[in-house]
């Protein structure tokens, strides 16, 4: 199999001009369990947040049937599969994704399948997906083309910066410890990802503190990549854009965003690999 095919899942995002390049996995999110987003069913996200305010979201990983499907749709044009997931400390699709290729790969025995864990999420593993495709097209095979992706995985860091912990907390993201941080003293908290989870990286004092400090981040090493990430507060979010000087920008897709609520920003960064 010289060709394959580059998958990712619905809590990536990708800069544009390189989301249609990628085969998506999507994920879902609900308000009532009879209604269930996130495929053929999909809300504005207008109409997303004005259920937020006052409604809890419910997600879902992959569904396994839809990739199995869209894999095998692959493999019977003889192509292979590289599939960039996010964290599997964020979400179960990693090990839904993997379990499903284990299975493929006893039906189609010489297949090639690659699933990588980015320890990421959004643009940080949007980043690694636009890495992928940049090394396609330059002829890397698909086990060349996972090698290098493994190895990059740990240049990705990802901040982000949230104005109401609730979304975090009911969601499981972070402890109820944690967010009572964010209710004492305007204090707003850098969170960033760890090893694939969601952990504290430093307290400010009020929003304009925090999105200084991001400033500082960037300026700290030197970048391979570095993009500006909007939710849903478009003042904040250029803000931010502007004090990093971010070279690409995507939008939060609506799984994460149930989680962080509309007034988030973040950056993605892909260090230099200076080695």
């Amino acid at each position: 199999m010289s060709d394959y095919i580059i998958f990712t899942d619905g809590d990536v995002d990708l800069p544009s001009p390189y989301g249609t390049e990628v085969s998506l996995l999507p994920q879902y999110y609900y308000f009532e369990e009879n209604k269930i987003y996130g495929d053929e069913q999909i809300l504005t996200r207008d109409a997303f947040f004005e259920q937020l305010s006052s409604r809890r979201a419910y997600t879902a990983g992959v569904n396994p049937d839809f990739v199995r499907r869209s894999f095998e749709a692959a493999l019977q044009e003889e192509k292979g599969i590289l599939c960039i997931t996010v964290s599997s400390g964020l979400s179960g699709s990693y090990n839904t994704i993997c379990m499903v290729a284990d299975d493929l790969k006893q039906h189609y025995p010489g297949c090639e399948i690659e699933v990588i864990d980015s320890l990421s999420a959004t643009l940080g593993s949007g980043f690694l997906c636009v890495d992928a495709l940049e090394m396609k097209k330059a002829g890397r095979t698909l086990q060349e083309n996972a090698a290098e992706i493994r190895k990059r995985v740990n240049l990705i860091d990802l901040y982000f910066v949230v104005d109401d912990f609730k979304y975090l907390v009911q969601g499981g993201r972070v402890s109820p410890s944690v967010g009572k941080i964010g209710d004492i003293l305007d204090i707003k908290v850098i969170l960033t990802m760890n090893d694939g989870r969601i952990e504290p990286y430093r307290k400010n004092r009020g929003i304009n503190a925090a999105l200084r400090n991001l400033q500082r981040i960037a300026q700290s090493r030197k970048i391979g990549r570095l993009g500006s990430i909007y939710v849903g507060n478009k003042d904040l979010f250029e803000k931010c854009k502007s004090l990093v000087n971010s070279d690409y920008e995507a939008t939060l897709n609506l799984i994460v965003s149930s989680h962080v609520g509309p007034n988030t920003t973040g950056i993605a960064i892909e260090w230099a690999d200076e080695k």
